[in-house]
């Protein structure tokens, strides 16, 4: 059942004229997360032994449906980004400053990626603190591959950073992304 719903994203994914890249795997891995912390959420809040929580719950329901949206989009928005970056790299000895835009770009969407994957990394550990202890895996495989975000999408920013050529903005954005990996390790 799912191979029919998956190989049609997989095969987009190997295709070289697709521009499907890194960034958009790491908005998949988030939304999917988001959709586990939902159901573990669903198997928590109609629970009796869990009543007490109920209402933080369904908070969490509502953020991770945020965030698996926000997930969603930065696949689309990843892609477009990275036939801008290809286009703009053919053309960087003609046009420095379209490819210093792009990169700027493109390094400030990777930060954006980032921060969703904190936030979701958050997300799940507030639910496995309050939630049904039956699902105490699904609350570590989210943590998990909520972090594994976070370090993979600083991965995309590094690539990007050092191409910027406005010292000021490189600094601040490596800056930024080292406390967000600091605070990232926090939760895991």
């Amino acid at each position: 059942m799912y191979n029919e719903k998956l190989m049609p994203i997989l095969s987009d994914l190997e295709r070289k004229d697709i521009d499907i890249a890194g960034g958009s795997v790491v908005g998949m891995v988030l939304s999917i997360v988001n959709s586990l912390i939902t159901y573990t959420c669903n198997l928590t809040k109609d629970k009796k032994k869990y009543e007490n929580v109920r209402e933080e719950v369904i908070k969490i329901v509502e953020r991770a449906k945020v965030l698996r949206d926000k997930s969603i989009e930065a696949i689309d928005t990843d892609k477009k980004m990275v036939r801008e970056m290809l286009d703009a790299y053919k053309n960087r000895k003609e046009e420095p400053q379209e490819y210093e835009n792009i990169i700027e770009k493109s390094t400030l969407f990777c930060i954006d990626v980032t921060k969703i994957a904190l936030d979701t990394l958050k997300l799940a550990t507030e639910i496995s603190k309050i939630g049904n202890r039956m699902l105490s895996s699904d609350f570590r495989i989210c943590k998990l591959y909520s972090y594994a975000s976070v370090e993979a999408s600083i991965e995309n920013v590094k690539i990007n950073v050092v191409e910027i050529q406005n010292e000021e903005l490189r600094n601040r954005l490596t800056l930024e992304y080292q406390k967000i990996l600091e605070e990232a390790k926090k939760y895991i």
